[in-house]
């Protein structure tokens, strides 16, 4: 079955190789599509709604199955070819008022693959959740702040390299955060 909201995530990417996110209008979107603004409204209550839309879809797909503490790093490294490949979107957004929306969505994609990985670290340990939690949140917000530097800079180097030296700082670390919070 086809979904209009693909048409407009595409649409929004062509005019995006053109116009800055502020010049874009849902008109424009809409338009681009061949139908109304209505159309456009009945999906999304605006352009960044259908943002976060795009964001959600392209988490859900670079993490479909690295969830543990053997792919999680490839998890990782599916957002950053993700962003990668919307690069005008992500560039742009990452400029706007709005960048906001793609550290929620970066974070929202990092936790997602990092506590996983942490409770999988925990089993057999004595570990209040409120820690893991806050050892995933630790990580996560690290390892965002890695891909925001990353797209900062241009998106020059690979993904699975930054992916890569990530891994190699945080390998081991988990486990070594819950045995510091473990109850005895």
């Amino acid at each position: 079955m086809h979904d209009i909201r693909e048409d407009f995530a595409r649409a929004l990417a062509t005019l995006l190789k053109n116009k800055t996110l502020e010049h874009i209008t849902v008109k424009d979107i809409a338009e681009s599509c061949h139908v109304t603004r209505q159309t456009f409204y009945y999906h999304f209550p605006d352009i960044y709604a259908l943002i976060e839309w795009i964001f959600l879809q392209e988490a859900s797909a670079a993490l479909a199955s690295n969830r543990d503490i053997d792919t999680w790093q490839e998890g990782y490294c599916n957002v950053l070819k993700r962003l990668r490949n919307n690069r005008d979107l992500v560039i742009n957004v990452n400029s706007s008022a709005h960048r906001d929306y793609l550290e929620h969505f970066m974070y929202k994609a990092l936790h997602d693959v990092i506590y996983p990985v942490v409770e999988e670290e925990a089993v057999g340990m004595n570990v209040a959740d409120s820690h893991k939690e806050f050892i995933a949140r630790f990580y996560s917000l690290a390892t965002l702040a890695m891909g925001i530097d990353w797209i900062n800079k241009g998106m020059k180097e690979e993904p699975a390299e930054i992916a890569d030296q990530v891994a190699t700082l945080v390998r081991g670390d988990f486990k070594k955060a819950l045995h510091k919070y473990e109850l005895k």
